[in-house]
């Protein structure tokens, strides 16, 4: 079931991560409201879509259609490597490994791997940008169970799969798989380890 605690850091980088990426998007959403409420507020009414002149004046939803706010797959990109490079530094604390210029390079490998993962997920398998995200962070816990031989962190990432990716259209989902990986990280902190066990 793992080999001691140190499983509960990547665990817990992912849940902070995505609750980084709710308050964004609730940030994103909260601030879209309180700019058209100022611009109700403070600029006249401009009819919307004939040509005055020289000039084309432009409605608010034909402004912001054009995606005002940040697209969630950069986002999770971005998380996702903030979570690789933290687990790559917990790790090499933890391990202190023997060939330091293979786990540089392995590290510099998965880092690279994310972008082309979503590129893939998104041209070949036409994969929506709230599910690429959940997806790659799955993978992402497959590997850290099967790193660790873990069955705790495989059921953690089942968990995760079914949760982000059933509600990943909503801030529910992002905060319902990001409070299932803190609750996973908490056990796995507070778990120990099985040859201290009586």
């Amino acid at each position: 079931m793992g080999r001691g605690p140190r499983i509960w850091l990547p665990l817990a980088l992912l849940g902070f991560a995505e609750v980084g990426l709710a308050a964004a998007r609730l940030l994103a959403r909260r601030s879209r409201a309180e700019d058209e409420a100022a611009n109700l507020l403070l600029r006249p009414a401009v009819p919307a879509g004939p040509t005055y002149g020289y000039a084309q004046f432009l409605t608010q939803e034909d402004f912001y259609s054009g995606g005002a706010d940040l697209p969630a797959g950069p986002a999770w990109l971005v998380a996702l490597g903030v979570v690789v490079l933290g687990t790559a530094v917990w790790y090499a604390f933890a391990l202190r490994p023997v060939r330091t210029g293979r786990f540089v390079l392995g590290t510099i490998g998965v880092l690279l791997a994310l972008p082309l993962l979503d590129l893939v997920g998104s041209w070949q398998f036409r994969l929506g940008d709230g599910l690429r995200g959940p997806l790659l962070a799955t993978l992402g816990l497959l590997l850290l169970a099967a790193y660790e031989r873990s069955r705790f962190v495989l059921l953690t990432a089942a968990g995760f799969a079914l949760v982000a990716v059933v509600l990943s259209a909503d801030v529910v989902g992002v905060l319902g798989s990001a409070m299932l990986l803190l609750a996973a990280a908490f056990t796995a902190l507070l778990r120990r380890p099985p040859e201290t066990q009586p």
